[in-house]
């Protein structure tokens, strides 16, 4: 013990202060608990992020279903018979549509093609023709409201037992203009004041499609409402495949008695199913998944660090049958 003289008092006391082997001893110990925190941030980081990225996907399916259910169960809602198309719009060689026109894809995502009549209300009212008309050029009608006064709409003219799809260039003043276009050729069918009368009301002619070669890391389900001079727009991202089965009634019975992915007879679809499967926008460090296969689409071969959701829905086909 060391001692000193400090005036007339002696200090017997030793020195205060840590050995090096105790600085040591919390160092270490004090490593071990940030390695611990930081290491449990980390994970709850991870995990968050990766269920964000899940919701995310989920969300993207659910907004893929409910677009593509609502216009498959109107699909030939308001047209009484197959109605004439340009050639090439759908395919080579088919010019007519009354519902549906699937496109199978054994090596990718399928296509398909709805028509239908829009449902329109009194705040937009179907015009009813008010002189015979062929359908081009300017046709007389009870009321424009509710078309583009600029025009550039699809429409379908119907007397209850035929109808024909136009474009319209112009609106207004009781008159919708017809003029040059794609849709607006090749029409012989001779519309009148009835009875029953003619009527003109707005068409949902759309197809759907997966993009996946624009940016192939996020592949979209995109809606094209082939209307010339209007591109396709997206609807939900991250969509990797997207596949349809029909549902076929051969015997006229009411009942579905056949699944097909091609069917040749449009008019015997009684139920759609709808397969579609989302991936994450982002891939995850340390995730390793292949695609799975899909309806007749095999699955991929290249495991990636995306995580996968199957979304599986049968509809309903309300006005494909004669």
């Amino acid at each position: 013990m060391r001692t000193r003289r400090n005036g007339d008092r002696i200090s017997r006391h030793p020195d205060a202060g840590f050995s090096l082997i105790e600085v040591m001893s919390a160092l270490v110990i004090m490593a071990i608990a940030l390695t611990a925190v930081f290491a449990t941030f980390i994970s709850q980081q991870r995990s968050f992020t990766v269920q964000n990225r899940v919701a995310e996907m989920q969300q993207n399916l659910r907004q893929a279903a409910e677009y593509m259910s609502r216009d498959i169960r109107m699909a030939g809602y308001g047209i009484p018979d197959n109605v004439v198309i340009p050639a090439g719009v759908i395919a080579t060689g088919v010019t007519s549509i009354r519902s549906l026109y699937p496109k199978d894809n054994t090596t990718g995502p399928d296509q398909i093609y709805i028509l239908y009549l829009f449902d329109m209300d009194a705040n937009q009212p179907p015009a009813v023709i008010t002189a015979a008309t062929t359908g081009t050029g300017p046709v007389n009608v009870d009321n424009s409201v509710g078309f583009l006064a600029a025009g550039g709409e699809l429409v379908l003219i119907t007397d209850g037992t035929t109808a024909d799809l136009f474009q319209t260039t112009a609106a207004g003043g009781g008159v919708l203009t017809f003029g040059a276009g794609t849709y607006n050729t090749g029409h012989t069918k001779l519309y009148g004041v009835g009875p029953p009368p003619s009527t003109v009301a707005k068409a949902r002619f759309v197809r759907y499609y997966i993009d996946s070669s624009t940016d192939p890391a996020h592949p979209t389900l995109m809606v094209d409402r082939n209307v010339p001079g209007q591109g396709a727009q997206p609807l939900a991202d991250d969509i990797e495949d997207m596949q349809l089965t029909y549902g076929l009634d051969t015997t006229a019975n009411g009942v579905v008695d056949t699944w097909v992915s091609s069917p040749s007879t449009l008019s015997q679809i009684r139920q759609v199913r709808l397969q579609f499967i989302a991936r994450t926008r982002l891939p995850e460090r340390g995730w390793a998944e292949i695609r799975p296969a899909l309806g007749n689409h095999p699955a991929g071969a290249t495991p990636d660090g995306n995580r996968r959701r199957i979304y599986d829905i049968v509809i309903d086909v309300r006005n494909s049958g004669v």
